[in-house]
Parts: C-alpha cells; structure tokens; sequence
C-alpha cells in the first residue's frame, strides 16, 4: 500500500489501483487504468475525460491543450537517458502525459534505476490528475525496477520561480544573491499554456528582463526553465514557432539563448492537426536545448532539425544535421532561429547571408503605413472628389503590381486630403509596398510591389495600417532600384528564407530591415529588365528565373 497526497488529501493508491471517492466534481467519471495500460495510454483517457467534462472557454482561459500521445512520447525520447538518476522538471503538467512518458522512456533506456518529478499545474482537477496518472506511472514502475517519487504543485510555475530571472528588487530583495539558490533539474519538459498576459499581470512584471509589451506566457516558462536546468540539463518544449523572430520575442531569445543552445528541432508543417480538435491554428515546434557552460564560448556544433506535417506521421520524419550557425547565428543581436529542413535550405541560408547589403546600408528604411482606419473614419470616403487621394489597402497590393481602384471590395478606397488629415498621408513617389499580414493558410510570406511615382496621379497617397513601405532616407528610391527589390522580395528564394525563420502571419518592419540584400548593382540589374523588358505583370515564375540568372544561384536552389 503506498500513500499519496491529493491536493491536501492524504488518500491511499492501492493494488489495485483505486479512485478516492469524492475527490472529483460529480459527473466527473473518472476511468481507472485498463489491464495492461501503459502510463501514456492511462493519461491520454485521463486527458480525453478532462476534455469532454471541461469547457473550451476554460480550456481556451487556461491555455490547456493536450499533448497527443504519440507527440509526447516523441519529447520524451529527445532526452538522451544516461545516468541511474533522473530529476525531472514538467510546468504546466496538464494530465500528466508528458511525465508520463518519461516514465516509460526511463525505463525503456534500461539505465535509469529512479526518478523524482517534479509538476507544477494551476488547475485544481488537473492538479488532481496529474496526480492519479503519477500514481499509477509509479506502480507501473515498480513493477519493473525502478523507483519514482514525484511532487505535484498546485502552484503559478511563473510566480513561484520568477527569482531565478533576476528581475527586480521585489523579487530578490537588497543585496540578495540568487546564484545557485535554485532546484536543477537533468529534464524539464513541457507544453506550456499559450496566452498573451497584459503588461501589468504579475507574472509579466516579474518577467520584465524577459519579455516587454503584452508578451505570451509561453515564452516565461521556457526563460524560467532555461534557468533551472543543471549543467548539463536538457529542456524539450512543444510551442508556438512565434518565437524565433520578430521584434516581439527579440528581449526573451538573447535571455534564453544566453544560457541554452538548440540540439533538435522539430517543426509541424499543419496549423490545424497537431493538436486535432482542439481549435490550436499555429505552426509548432518541439525544441530540445542543453544548458551552456557558463563563461565558455560555443564557436560550433550541429542541430538535428526534421519535420512532418502532424503528430500521425511523426514516424516517417525527414531530417538532416545542420551546422548550428545556419540555424542559430549566436553572434547577431537578434538571435534569429532558423529552420532549414533540407540540403537546399541549407543553401539558400548560406547564399542570403553572405550578401553584403541591408535596407540601411542602401540608404532606405521601411515604415508602416500611417492610415488606421478605426482611428481615421471620418477621412475615409467610397467616391473620390477634389479633396481627395487614393488610399491603398493590403488587397491593392499584388506580386509585382498594384491594382487601384479594385472592384469587388466595399472599403473606402480614397482619403480627404486636408490640413487635418496630412499627417496620414505620404508624398507621392517611389515606394515598395509589401503586405503586413498573410492568411494563416497562405503558404507565401512576402506580396511586393513597386509603386512608381506618378502611377496614381496624385501629390498624396494614403496607406493602410497593414501595409509596409520601403522608401528613401539618404537618398532618392528610383523606379530601376524599387523594381528591383520589389522582384527580390516577390521572388520565391526571399520568401522561401524568410519562412525559414517566420511561422507567423504577420511580417514586421524590423525583419525587413535585418534582412540580408544582394549588392546594389545586381539589385538595379534585376530591376533594369524589368523596366526594359517585362512589364508590372510578370508572373512570379519569371521574377524567378529572372533573379536567378542575374544573382547566379544555382539549380537547386531555383528547384528547392
């Protein structure tokens, strides 16, 4: 007979294995474990019971998704399992699948002879499950040889550990020293809630070396867990692929990557089936880190990066070792991952990065559009008039051209042109136009366009808030160095290296501005046969052949 605490509740977990009474909400049909269950399987009821009891607006407020059996165990086995002792760290524990199938994996490495887990869960019922599934994961274990003890937490992961951050004189108090003043652990695993927190949630001041604006409680955990691990921990995180660029993550990647370096990344290709029926549209991955050594440079190293669609094919993983400076380039102040999944990634990664040119150092910057319309409304009109110039939205934009006015969309399509309302507008002349946001199921990144001075007729133009444009700073934009760049950017290479390094919808004029651009003249030489030869209509499969053949990027890449 052993004993196990449930929530303040001393009950007894016999054999066989038993449910204390009155420990759940009525309706709540708790199942036992099936003869033969394995502990993955036995949460995985546990998790589809919680699932059909719960609303999806208290799942949805909790950020609780749970993690698919097979992806689970996949975590689980990103863990190299060496030594006779395990601690293991899992915040944000949900039903306890993820320890779980450490649990499975520790045995199954043939080494490991205990473990202790350590849970943390906020959610009173999952507190509770999480511990029927540790229980039953630690019979299952005894049975076999091996030893676990486990805690389970009923606590804020966040505000709990929040002192290893370092953040603020609440949290560490005058002249208090927190080096060493912390749990390690040898695996912390995770599926973390997912949900922004406003900048004055306790958790978010707490984390304000970490994180700025209205950040996302993910990144939290994984800086948190980052700062637990022993020297030569691992962490596996299943997570939105958010955070590998942007402006918004820039403050938490040179936090988290100061102290671990990426081994393994995994990447989900669907928004929709890797969380299937839980309503999760986000491209995920699954990253496996180990600890840095403190005060010692990493000059080099190799990253496993695969890929699949979903969980269901998980089996038939591609994959390839790529040298760590294409995937992580630890020298930059951006701390951008990237993730190439094949040789000509690989490439393509190398070609972009050895060009010597951004938009600052070709005398340009970018800005976004300065017409909000929720802001701007009584500026806005349907029909044009003698106070009035056009105003372009993201749907005006396509590759290579702009189509103003357009038909078929009932959107204000002109702007007053008052003293009221100039600071809304721009000088007409030569810009880049680039939509801001993609649909989530669009494939493609970046839509460019050159807007020439004159095309519109106008001495003011208005551009909508979702709109990006490049435009001269030291110098003048022409029309041969903006067609030029537009075709660079609405070419298939760029959008297939900025995909590399971005799952989100949204395109930031700060990756814009650190992207990597080719040398001026081979820019103005794509942009001159375009004026000489093609018109604004090029289909994208000539802008293709068209950059390649000027920048001499080889088959692959043109294939890839």
């Amino acid at each position: 007979m052993t004993t196990t605490k449930l929530t303040g509740k001393n009950v007894s977990i016999g054999r066989p294995f038993e449910i204390p009474p009155g420990l759940f909400p009525a309706g709540l049909n708790v199942p036992l474990p099936i003869e033969d269950s394995t502990p993955v399987q036995y949460a995985e009821i546990i998790g589809e019971t919680h699932r059909s009891f719960t609303k999806y607006d208290h799942r949805k407020n909790g950020g609780h998704y749970q993690t698919p059996a097979s992806i689970a165990g996949f975590m689980a086995e990103c863990f190299p399992y060496g030594g006779p002792y395990l601690r293991v760290l899992d915040p944000g524990s949900g039903t306890g699948i993820l320890s779980a199938a450490v649990c499975e994996a520790a045995f199954g490495s043939g080494t490991v002879q205990s473990l202790h887990v350590d849970a943390y869960e906020t959610d009173p019922m999952l507190v509770n499950l999480t511990h029927l599934v540790l229980a039953f994961s630690r019979e299952w274990l005894v049975q076999r040889g091996v030893a676990l003890t486990f805690d389970v937490k009923h606590e804020d992961f966040v505000l709990e550990n929040a002192a290893t951050l370092e953040t603020t004189s609440k949290i560490n108090g005058p002249g208090r020293s927190l080096t060493r003043l912390r749990p390690e652990y040898d695996l912390v695993i995770s599926n973390p809630p997912y949900f922004k927190i406003g900048k004055h949630d306790p958790r978010a001041v707490v984390g304000a070396s970490v994180v700025h604006g209205q950040p996302n409680i993910y990144a939290l955990f994984m800086a948190i867990s980052a700062e637990l691990l022993s020297e030569s921990g691992r962490l596996v995180y299943i997570v939105p692929r958010s955070f590998a660029s942007g402006p918004y993550f820039r403050r938490f990647r040179e936090v988290f990557f100061r102290r671990v370096v990426p081994t393994a990344i995994h990447l989900f290709e669907s928004r929709r089936d890797v969380f299937k029926s839980q309503t999760v549209l986000q491209e995920n991955l699954v990253i496996t880190a180990r600890r840095r050594m403190e005060g010692k440079a990493l000059t080099e190293g190799q990253v496993l990066v695969s890929h699949s669609n979903a969980a269901h094919d998980l089996a038939d993983r591609q994959g390839l070792m790529a040298p760590l400076d294409s995937v992580l380039d630890l020298s930059s102040a951006h701390k951008v991952l990237c993730i190439p999944v094949c040789e000509a990634d690989l490439e393509l990664v190398q070609v972009v990065r050895s060009w010597p040119n951004t938009l600052h150092s070709l005398g340009l910057d970018i800005s976004t559009g300065p017409v909000v319309p929720f802001r701007a409304t009584r500026f806005l009109v349907r029909g044009g008039g003698p106070d009035t110039v056009p105003l372009l939205w993201m749907h005006h934009v396509l590759p290579m051209r702009i189509e103003w006015p357009s038909t078929g969309n009932d959107k204000p399509q002109w702007i007053r042109d008052t003293p009221e309302s100039s600071r809304l507008l721009v000088e007409d002349g030569t810009y880049v136009l680039l939509r801001r946001f993609s649909a989530k199921e669009e494939k493609r990144r970046l839509v460019a366009a050159p807007m020439v001075q004159g095309r519109l007729n106008a001495g003011m133009v208005g551009l909508e808030n979702h709109l990006n444009y490049i435009r001269g700073v030291s110098r003048e934009l022409d029309r041969e160095l903006a067609q030029g760049l537009a075709a660079l950017l609405s070419s298939t290479f760029l959008d297939r290296y900025f995909r590399l390094s971005n799952g989100n919808t949204q395109v930031s004029a700060t990756e814009l501005r650190i992207m990597p651009l080719p040398a001026e003249q081979d820019i103005r030489a794509i942009g001159g046969q375009i004026h000489a030869g093609l018109d604004s209509g090029t289909g994208l499969p000539e802008i293709d052949v068209l950059v390649a053949r000027t920048l001499n990027l080889s088959a692959g890449l043109l294939a890839g």
